[in-house]
This record gives C-alpha cells, sequence and structure tokens, in this order.
C-alpha cells in the first residue's frame, strides 16, 4: 500500500487531550475538504467541510449553552448522520453529558437506558421518533426533544425543536460578540459520555468515559493504522467501536468519512462511494465475500480466478504483488478503491479474511471493549500478525493475571484510555479494578515479546472441569468451525455438573440442501460423525460430548455478537 496516500501526521497533535482540539486542527488544516458525505435518500447526496463542520458545531454549542446545558445530560438517537456528529461534538465539547442510545433496542431497553442516564433531552432522528414515544411513556424525566434529521415543519407544532433552528440560533448568538465558554476551556477529565455497554453476558452498564480517554483511542489508532483519504462508515455510531476508533479517528486524520444509509445497500454504496477504508464486524465480511463468490461463480471464471489466487501468492513470495491488477474485476463491485477493513467485535472466520486477502484487501483485527474508549490494540498498518487481535496502542500497558502454562489469563489493562468506571454503578467499578488501579478486562489471553496480544476466552465462560482443567469454550468453537467449515455458528457450554462438554451448532443452509440434510435427524448424524473425527484430534478433557442442531442463526446483539450467555441456558435446558 501506497503510505504517501495518507494524510495523517500524529506527531502534530500528540498533546491533545480533547475532542475539539482535533475538530479545530482538521478544520485549520483542511477547512474546503468534505468531512462527511451522505445519502439524504437513494440518490441525492450532501456533504459538509470541516470549516463548516466547527461552525456548526460551535453555533450548536452555543445554542445549548445559552439555554442552560451546561453539565446536564443529553441523549442523542438515530442513525449515523452529519447531525449525530454535531450533537456529539457540540455536548463533549464542554456542554454537557454525551448518552448515545442504540435505535435498534427496543423501547423498554430504550427507556431503561434514559432513565438511569438522566437524560432530560433528547436529540432523535425522525425514524426514531415512534419508538422513541413508546419508550417515553414510563420515562418521564425526559422533557424536551430536539429533531435532528428527517424532521418537517410540523415539529414545533408537535413541541419538539428543529437541529436547523438551534444550529441557526447559535449562529445569531454568536454574531454578537464572543462565546459564553470558549470550547478551549474544557475540562479533559470531566466525564464527557455515558456508553452503555452491549450487554452479550448480561444487563447492559453506562461507561463514564472523558475526552482524555476518548482522545487515548485517538491517538493510539492513528499512530497503528495510517487513515486513509476516505473511508466508509456502516457500523451504528452509538457504540463506541464505530463513534470513536473510526468517525473521530477519521476527523483525527482529515479523512473524508462516507456513511453508509442502509445495509441492504452496503455493497451497492461501497460502489458508489470508492472507499479506500472501513471498520466492519465479520457478518459484514461474510456477507461481501459471499457476493463475490458468487459474482465469481456466476461470471464462470471460477478456474481463472483460482489460477490467479496461486500465481499471486507464488509471486507475493518473493515481494511482487499483483492483487489489485489480477482482481481489478472482481474488487469493482466493491467501488475498486478498497484497500483495507478494520474488523472487531467477535472472532473472524478465517476463509472470509484469506478470500479478501486474496483478492488484495487487507484485514487488520483489533480487540477493544466500551470501557478502554474501546481501543486496546489493532493489527498495525503493513504488519498484520495471523491469529493476533493486534499490537497494543502505544497509549496502552497490559498484564496478564495468574497466567498459566502457555501464558494465557486474564487480561488487565492501564493507560489514558480506561474509563473512569460505571456510571451511578460504585460497586461494580471499584470490582472491575485492582487495588494498583489495572482494569480488568474477562477477557483471556496471552502477550507475545513484541506486544501483540492474542485472545483465547472470556472468564466468564471458562468452564473449569473437577478435574481442575479450565477450558475456554471459544477455543473449541474456532476449532471446531476451522475443522467443519459447514458450521457457520457454533455454542460449547457445560452440563450443571461441569462433567460434560455440550455444543450447539448453526449450519451452513446451502451445504445442508446439496447434501440432503434438510431433515434434522439427518443433519445431526453428520455431524456427529465429523465431531467423532474433531474429537479424536483433541485431548480427552476438551472433547465434546454431544451436538444440538439450531434451524436459524443465534440471537445476536445490536453490535452483531451472539448472546452466548442466553443460547447456552436455552440449549443446556433442551439438550437429550
Amino acid at each position: 500500500m501506497n503510505k504517501e496516500k495518507f494524510l495523517i501526521r500524529p506527531e502534530e497533535v500528540e498533546s491533545f487531550t480533547t475532542v475539539y482540539q482535533i475538530l479545530d486542527h482538521a478544520a485549520r488544516r483542511y477547512p474546503d475538504k468534505a468531512a462527511y458525505r451522505q445519502l439524504e435518500n437513494r440518490s441525492d447526496e450532501s456533504s459538509v467541510t470541516f470549516s463548516e463542520l466547527k461552525n456548526d458545531v460551535l453555533a450548536l454549542r452555543e445554542a445549548l449553552l445559552e439555554r442552560g446545558y451546561r453539565g446536564r445530560h443529553v441523549a442523542v438517537m438515530g442513525e449515523t448522520s452529519y447531525q449525530w456528529i454535531t450533537a456529539y461534538m457540540a455536548l463533549v465539547s464542554g456542554v454537557g453529558v454525551c448518552v448515545p442510545i442504540d435505535r435498534e433496542l427496543q423501547p423498554e431497553a430504550i427507556s431503561a437506558q434514559l432513565k438511569d442516564s438522566r437524560a432530560d433531552t433528547v436529540f432523535c432522528s425522525a425514524r426514531s421518533l415512534k419508538k422513541l414515544r413508546s419508550a417515553l411513556e414510563s420515562c418521564p424525566g425526559v422533557k424536551t426533544f430536539v429533531v435532528m434529521r428527517g424532521g418537517d415543519e410540523n415539529d414545533a407544532q408537535q413541541g419538539f425543536l428543529r437541529f436547523s433552528d438551534l444550529v441557526e440560533e447559535g449562529r445569531e448568538l454568536l454574531g454578537g460578540g464572543a462565546g459564553k465558554l470558549p470550547p478551549e476551556q474544557t475540562d479533559p477529565d470531566e466525564t464527557a459520555v455515558i456508553i452503555y455497554t452491549s450487554g452479550t453476558t448480561g444487563a447492559n452498564k453506562g461507561v463514564m468515559l472523558s475526552n482524555r480517554n476518548i482522545m487515548g483511542t485517538l491517538r493510539g489508532c492513528a499512530r497503528l493504522l495510517h487513515y486513509p483519504d476516505v473511508s466508509f462508515s456502516v457500523l451504528p455510531i452509538n457504540h463506541s467501536y464505530e463513534l470513536h476508533a473510526h468517525i473521530m479517528s477519521c476527523m483525527y486524520c482529515g479523512t473524508t468519512v462516507c456513511i453508509n444509509n442502509d445495509l441492504k445497500y452496503l455493497v451497492k454504496n461501497l460502489e458508489r462511494f470508492r472507499p479506500e477504508m472501513s471498520c466492519m464486524v465479520p457478518m459484514m465480511l461474510d456477507l461481501i465475500v459471499r457476493k463475490l463468490k458468487k459474482q465469481i461463480a456466476d461470471s464462470g471464471k471460477q478456474k481463472e480466478f483460482d489460477r490467479g489466487v496461486k500465481l499471486s501468492r507464488a509471486l507475493r513470495k518473493v515481494g511482487i504483488d499483483i492483487r489489485r491488477r489480477t482482481f481489478a474485476e472482481v474488487l469493482r463491485p466493491l467501488g475498486g478503491r478498497l484497500r483495507m477493513i478494520v474488523c472487531g467485535g467477535a472472532a473472524l472466520n478465517q476463509d472470509t479474511a484469506d478470500f479478501l486477502d486474496n483478492i488484495g484487501i487487507e484485514i487488520y483485527n483489533g480487540y477493544g471493549i466500551t470501557e478502554c474508549s474501546p481501543v486496546a490494540a489493532v493489527n498495525p498498518l503493513g504488519k498484520a500478525r495471523r491469529f493476533s487481535v493486534g499490537h497494543l496502542l502505544p497509549t496502552m500497558e497490559a498484564r496478564i493475571s495468574d497466567p498459566d502454562a502457555d501464558g494465557n489469563g486474564e487480561i488487565q489493562l492501564r493507560g489514558d484510555n480506561v474509563m473512569q468506571g460505571y456510571w451511578n454503578l460504585p460497586e461494580d467499578s471499584e470490582r472491575v479494578f485492582t487495588s494498583d488501579g489495572w482494569f480488568r478486562t474477562g477477557d483471556i489471553g496471552h502477550i507475545d515479546r513484541h506486544n501483540f496480544l492474542y485472545i483465547s476466552g472470556r472468564l466468564k465462560n471458562l468452564i473449569i472441569l473437577p478435574n481442575g482443567k479450565n477450558i475456554s469454550p471459544e477455543e473449541i468453537e474456532e476449532a471446531l468451525m476451522k475443522r467443519l467449515p459447514y458450521v457457520k455458528e457454533c455454542v460449547v457450554y457445560a452440563d450443571e455438573s461441569n462433567t460434560g462438554i455440550y455444543a450447539i451448532c448453526y449450519l451452513d443452509e446451502d451445504f445442508r440442501a446439496e447434501n440432503s440434510l434438510t431433515d434434522s435427524a439427518a443433519a445431526k448424524k453428520r455431524l456427529l460423525d465429523d465431531v467423532s473425527l474433531f474429537n479424536s484430534e483433541m485431548p480427552s478433557y476438551k472433547r465434546i460430548t454431544d451436538v444440538q442442531i439450531s434451524d436459524s442463526e443465534f440471537e445476536k446483539n445490536t453490535t452483531h455478537k451472539i448472546q452466548r450467555f442466553k443460547i447456552a441456558a436455552v440449549a443446556s435446558k433442551t439438550k437429550v
């Protein structure tokens, strides 16, 4: 990859401690460059420059201060948009505390987060209003609504404020002289965001982050990744991974972010915006690869593609890379310029990663947790290490607690990235920090001598056998899916006495159809036969006792992570 194409010079902004400072830097350095491009409908597109973004942030900020929002908690809910980003930037720049709300949640969950966070105002998109109204029936504390995007002239009649009106109000205030509180005076250690965990292992908790926490992630990612000229946003903006590791980091580096308007049009919009980079989760990469494989098969060029892969791999061994030229036709539906994808949130199927690598798209695995703003490690540009979740960020320290013979133990972290604590949960906050100030991630893994991190499982999921052996179910799941590629999803769990290991699997539908396994009994027999061979290659204490087959994909949260605690609980009650 030609590194000269990248705009970042992170050493210039190493001293920054607030998000506003990166906005000010970008507006001065790239005033006329597009900060965001977004679709207003299926075809019409709008864009805004970095200088326009700064002006709108300052105007909205001033209007909120004038209305008495200093120190108040304000929720922001809706699809990714320029307006969402502007509201977030204004709030965290010394106004109050921003509370991102997941628009995909059910009304009762939205209500619970609004009440828990003590938000009294909600910035929301018109598309989110219906669900929000249902949530507010049991949330009387919310008094004010600001419609960000998609509203109309009836908003005022319904008692709503309009985002555009607030921005105009702020412009008039600033036109009369200096603002109430200069953004430069923002306290970097004051709580700026309460962002709720996705709840894969239990109830959601509000993670308190300061500007300094967020900047720890931004500085670390910029030093390892080198963001390109144009990127593509597809993940929900309310999650810290997309908001901080992608959108805010792109601002830090002067990168234009093109906003996807709907997952249904993911591939179509890749072709439209022609980005060089994106941040995604494994499910999205699987979708892209399935479409590309189908395109190759339908074109009748499978053998030609396979020959190209074989030749390309041979030439790469001697330092010659012909992938972008050889597979230009395959890459065209993705815009033709996509070169790197940062992937996190769940384990990535190695076949998917290998396919994308074969055609010239580099996949950079990362590791993060909301409590770390959220990134702790990412594979650096041009130096990705297979099976590792990445190199520790320069802003992060890590240690392994009570390592076993293989060096695996709980990963503990310390650094600017690490949260202030859980909102309104002092006991839980105290519990996740050691006496000497290290954050307990609950993840099991090890670190090599080059500071690359490897994850083997979750402490909460650990199975402890009667003989004292510790088993990470994620390790068995990964090995099983690698050995049996037709197993698309898998959850491994133990029985109540921890004497038997079981698995529930979701099988590839095409594989079942091609092998006449539409009947559940026939599918289970095939799976059991293959698991028997798998067991013969595993240590005796890691062998699977029995399997179940799920007829549908597993339940996932809004970040597309399997809610394994629910799957295992149901499976353990129904296994035979």
